[in-house]
């Protein structure tokens, strides 16, 4: 598994004070980023660098680099992401969360960690993933090493398509892997009581790692997720995910509204059998959900990637497809994290009416993709090699 230079920009507030004091026991963060490999750069002002050079201790000027604060080095780092660098800034002041922006890096928040000392900007606050310790930033970056190459990947043609970084299945898989598979399951499908923020970090960077380098995502322009079967349940963990993908790469729609709304509950399909959702099909999806009317203006002519946790036979994908096609929308990826099995039933429904508000939905037919598909090679057997790279990780 080949590493990749890691590096991360981090406030001088949590070296020295705010009168560019250094604090002495904070220098063992240095220690552990330098351990394990990744480069550190307090980044401030050329001015106040030239006092930090001073305070700095000689056995750590190695460890930690100092960065003028300047559009020159957002340029380089620019450059640098394009030759593979890995990037993140652990930010405490606005500056901090604007390198972020405009360099289109990871935003992390430490403020469980400062106790007070320091006020975290509304920006940091907002954006920033919250760690709740500085291992916590390594092991994301680590997840950038791991994913290679996704599960699924099937190119209905050039307006559809559907992605799953992971195969889901656990049966007859060996205890190391299905322990993993089962830790992100719980942790994309849990309720916020039992979700581990540590596991959901790690989820999230193995998206941003999908998103930001395969090139397929560079023509997205907005990003949404596949609403839970419960209209309240609004709060997911993929609903997490997705909006901080959307908030790093400066995807839209701004503010983060969902796309897709669930305007009634609906039994979920995870509880329902296997033969009754192949005969349901997408038509319990049709029920009960409605494009956004607040952005239905803004979906004609659109590249739209809808996320998901986990697909099975793929009718929740299908149902996106036909809802999104019929507000405008000149392509739709549905992307997500897991796949059980290797069938997929691409479904061909009729629309008619206003998908903001009443429509009505007919199925003509559907055409099953599975393993006499032998020609089409949309699946990757070799995923589940990746999944025991995050053993150590989870």
């Amino acid at each position: 598994m080949t590493k990749k230079a890691k590096m991360i920009f981090i406030s001088k507030l949590v070296f020295f004070t705010e009168n560019n004091e250094l604090i002495e026991e904070n220098l063992k963060i240095a220690d552990l980023f330098d351990k394990e490999d990744v480069h550190l750069a307090i980044v401030a002002r050329q001015s106040t660098i030239s006092i930090l050079k001073t305070k700095l201790p000689k056995e750590y000027q190695d460890k930690i680099k100092l960065a003028n604060r300047s559009s020159e080095t957002e340029e380089k780092i620019k450059g640098l992401k394009k030759k593979g660098v890995i990037f993140g800034v652990i930010g405490v002041v606005k500056d901090d969360a604007l390198l972020s922006f405009h360099c289109k890096i990871p935003l992390f928040n430490p403020e469980v960690m400062f106790n007070g000392r320091v006020a975290i900007s509304d920006k940091v606050e907002k954006y920033g993933l919250p760690i709740i310790e500085f291992q916590n930033v390594i092991d994301c970056l680590k997840a950038f090493d791991i994913h290679k190459k996704n599960y699924f990947h099937m190119i209905f043609d050039d307006k559809f398509s559907v992605i799953s970084l992971n195969n889901a299945n656990t049966y007859y898989r060996p205890e190391a892997e299905a322990r993993v598979k089962q830790i992100f399951e719980t942790n994309l499908k849990g309720n916020k009581s039992i979700r581990d923020q540590r596991i959901l970090l790690l989820l999230l960077f193995h998206l941003i790692n999908e998103v930001t380098t395969n090139s397929y995502f560079d023509k997205v322009n907005l990003w949404g997720t596949f609403p839970s079967s419960n209209p309240e349940n609004t709060v997911t963990s993929v609903s997490f995910l997705k909006e901080a993908v959307r908030v790093i790469i400066n995807g839209g729609p701004r503010k983060g509204p969902e796309i897709l709304l669930r305007h009634k509950h609906m039994k979920s399909k995870h509880s329902s059998g296997g033969a009754l959702r192949l005969t349901n099909k997408s038509d319990k999806d049709f029920d009960t959900l409605i494009v956004n009317p607040a952005l239905i203006n803004q979906i004609k002519g659109k590249v739209i990637c809808i996320i998901d946790d986990y697909i099975t036979n793929g009718y929740s994908a299908e149902a996106a497809k036909h809802l999104l096609f019929a507000a405008g929308a000149k392509e739709v990826i549905f992307l997500s994290f897991g796949k059980f099995g290797k069938k997929y039933y691409s479904a061909n429904y009729e629309i008619e009416g206003d998908v903001s508000k009443t429509y009505s939905y007919q199925f003509i037919n559907e055409n099953l993709y599975g393993d006499r598909f032998k020609e089409i090679k949309y699946y990757n057997s070799d995923n589940d090699l990746e999944i025991l790279n995050f053993a150590d990780l989870v």
